[in-house]
C-alpha cells in the first residue's frame, strides 16, 4: 500500500495537477489511476451506539411467580422447566392439611353468610314496623358484613388452591396464570413446601427484558421509547433508565423490552442503542473518512476539484457506515475511494 501511495504521489508530480485554495485538482487520467470514486451522503436521524454489554432478563410484563398458598408435600409435578404451558394448566399437586379443612370451612362460611343476611333483612323489617331499635339493626348488618368477608376470604383461597377432579381430600393444584414458558421450577416430588413459597416462574416465550450498560457520557441522551437492536435482527424499545451512574463502571443501566423467541434469560450479548442525532448529522461510508491531525476529514467534490472538510465522528457501525457532524449540503458528494491518496497529495502540496 505504501508503494502504491508513493507511486501515486510521483505520478501526481508528473501529471498536471495542482492544489489551489485548499483544493486538489486532478485530471481524468489521475482520477482513474488513483481510483477516485464518489458517493452520496444521507441525513442521519439516529446515532448507533454499538457493542453495549447486555444481559437478557425475565420481562416485567408478561411474567408471573406462582406461589403455594398452603404448606404441604408435593405429590405430583406436572410441568417441567422449559416447557410451554397454557393459561390455567396444572403445574403441581400438593397435599396439605389446610386444604383439607378448607372445604369444611367454606361450607360453614356459606351457611353463616346466609343466616346473617336473612337476619339483617328481618331486623330491617322489624325496625320499619317500630318493633326493635336501630342499634339492633346495625349489629345485624355488622354480622352480615363480617360473614360475607369471611366467605369471600375462603372463596379466594379456594380459587388459589383448586381441588383437581377426582382427587382425594386435602390435595390442591397450582395452575399457570398465563400462557408461556416455565423458566424456573422450585418444587421437587416428595419434598415439603412452605406456605407462600415460590413454586414456578412463568413468562411469555416471545418477550424478554434486556439490561444494557450505556457509558455515562451518553446518559443524558437516553430516553424511554428509543430503539434497541441485538444480534439476529431482534429489535425493542427502551422502557426505563436508572437515575444514577454506577460508580464502578461509569455507566447507566438501561432496560429495554424486546419481542423475540430467540433469546433466553441469563444470556449475555452485545446490543446497539439508537440515540437521536444532532443537527447537521450525516451518514457517510466509513471509507470516506480520513484521519488527519488527530481528527477526521471528508474530501468533498467541488466544481474544480476536491477539498478536505473537517468533521466530528459520532459513531461507526458494523455496516461500514459512519455518522458525522459537519456543515454540508444534502447534495454533497464525497470521495469514498482514493481518499487516502488525496490526503497524501494534500500533505505534499503544503
Amino acid at each position: 500500500m505504501r508503494r502504491l501511495l508513493f507511486a501515486l504521489v510521483v505520478a501526481a508530480a508528473v501529471l498536471p495537477c495542482h492544489a489551489r485554495a485548499q483544493q486538489i485538482v486532478l485530471t481524468a487520467a489521475q482520477r482513474q489511476a488513483m481510483d477516485v470514486r464518489l458517493g452520496k451522503i444521507e441525513p442521519a436521524a439516529e446515532v448507533p451506539l454499538d457493542g453495549l454489554p447486555a444481559v437478557v432478563r425475565v420481562p416485567l410484563e408478561g411474567s408471573a411467580v406462582v406461589t403455594a398458598p398452603f404448606a404441604g408435600v408435593v405429590v405430583a409435578v406436572l410441568a417441567r422447566q422449559g416447557q410451554m404451558v397454557s393459561r390455567h394448566q396444572p403445574l403441581v399437586r400438593i397435599q396439605s392439611r389446610e386444604a383439607m379443612t378448607l372445604g369444611a370451612d367454606l361450607v360453614a362460611a356459606r351457611g353463616d353468610s346466609r343466616v346473617a343476611t336473612a337476619q339483617a333483612a328481618r331486623d330491617q323489617q322489624l325496625l320499619a314496623e317500630g318493633i326493635i331499635p336501630a342499634a339492633r339493626v346495625q349489629a345485624a348488618q355488622a354480622r352480615r358484613e363480617a360473614a360475607a368477608a369471611r366467605l369471600h376470604e375462603l372463596q379466594a383461597a379456594r380459587a388459589m388452591a383448586p381441588t383437581p377432579l377426582g382427587a382425594t381430600a386435602g390435595i390442591y393444584e397450582l395452575r399457570s396464570p398465563l400462557a408461556g414458558r416455565v423458566l424456573e421450577r422450585s418444587v421437587r416430588l416428595g419434598e415439603s413446601i412452605a406456605a407462600l413459597s415460590k413454586a414456578y416462574v412463568i413468562a411469555r416465550h416471545d418477550r424478554v427484558m434486556l439490561e444494557l450498560h450505556v457509558p455515562a457520557r451518553h446518559a443524558a441522551a437516553v430516553r424511554v421509547g428509543q430503539r434497541v437492536h441485538v444480534s439476529g435482527g431482534a429489535e425493542g424499545q427502551v422502557t426505563e433508565t436508572a437515575g444514577a451512574i454506577d460508580a464502578a463502571s461509569q455507566s447507566v443501566l438501561v432496560r429495554a423490552q424486546i419481542d423475540t423467541e430467540s433469546l433466553l434469560p441469563g444470556q449475555q450479548l452485545s446490543a446497539t442503542l439508537l440515540l437521536p442525532a444532532p443537527a447537521d448529522a450525516w451518514s457517510v461510508p466509513s471509507s470516506a473518512l480520513v484521519e488527519r491531525a488527530g481528527g477526521y476529514v471528508l474530501f468533498v467534490a467541488r466544481e474544480t476539484g476536491y477539498s478536505a472538510v473537517p468533521v466530528k465522528l459520532l459513531a461507526q457501525t458494523a455496516a461500514d457506515s459512519s455518522v458525522v457532524v459537519a456543515a454540508l449540503a444534502a447534495d454533497t458528494k464525497v470521495v469514498i475511494s482514493g481518499a487516502g491518496a488525496l490526503k497524501a497529495m494534500a500533505q505534499e502540496s503544503r
